[in-house]
C-alpha cells in the first residue's frame, strides 16, 4: 500500500479496540458511523481466491494456546478451519465481538462488514458470529 492509500484510509477510520463490557475487548466507534458503510474496506477481500480451508487433524500437533488463538480469531467448524492469513497478521475486525442481537453484519460476497444501523461514537460494534456458518463457502465443506 502506497503513502497516499494510507492517508486516504484515515477518512475511513471509523474505530478502535477497546476494553469491552461484553468480553475482553471489542471495537468500538470513534465517529458516528453511518448504517451500511464499509467498515474496513482495506481488509475486503474476494474469499474465494483467499481463504485457506485446514483440516484440524493437520494441526493437532500445535499448542493447545495456538489452537485456543485460531478457535478466538478465525471461523471453526467440529472439523475445520477457515482461514484468510497467519495469525499474526490479523486485523481489527477480528476483535468484533458476538451478541445475538448484532448493530454489524458480515456481507460475504464481498468479505465486508457493515453497520445494520447507524453507530454512535463509543458504541461497540458487534456480530452474530452463527452467521459465519451460514456461508456457501463452509456448507461446502
Amino acid at each position: 500500500m502506497t503513502k497516499k492509500q494510507i492517508i486516504n484510509f484515515f477518512s475511513h477510520t471509523y474505530c478502535r479496540i477497546k476494553a469491552s463490557k461484553i468480553h475482553g475487548v471489542g471495537v468500538c466507534a470513534v465517529v458516528p458511523i453511518p448504517k451500511g458503510v464499509n467498515l474496513f474496506p482495506d481488509c475486503s477481500c474476494d474469499l474465494k481466491e483467499e481463504i485457506k480451508i485446514i483440516d484440524k487433524k493437520e494441526i493437532s500437533h500445535l499448542d493447545i494456546n495456538i489452537k485456543d488463538m485460531l478457535d478466538d480469531f478465525f471461523i471453526s467448524t467440529d472439523t475445520h478451519y477457515f482461514v484468510l492469513n497467519s495469525l499474526n497478521n490479523i486485523n481489527v475486525s477480528y476483535f468484533l465481538n458476538h451478541s445475538d442481537d448484532p448493530n454489524c453484519e458480515w456481507k460475504e460476497e464481498d468479505d465486508s462488514f457493515r453497520p445494520l444501523k447507524d453507530i454512535g461514537k463509543g458504541e461497540e460494534l458487534t456480530l452474530n458470529y452463527d452467521k459465519y456458518l451460514e456461508s456457501e463457502l463452509i456448507k461446502n465443506v
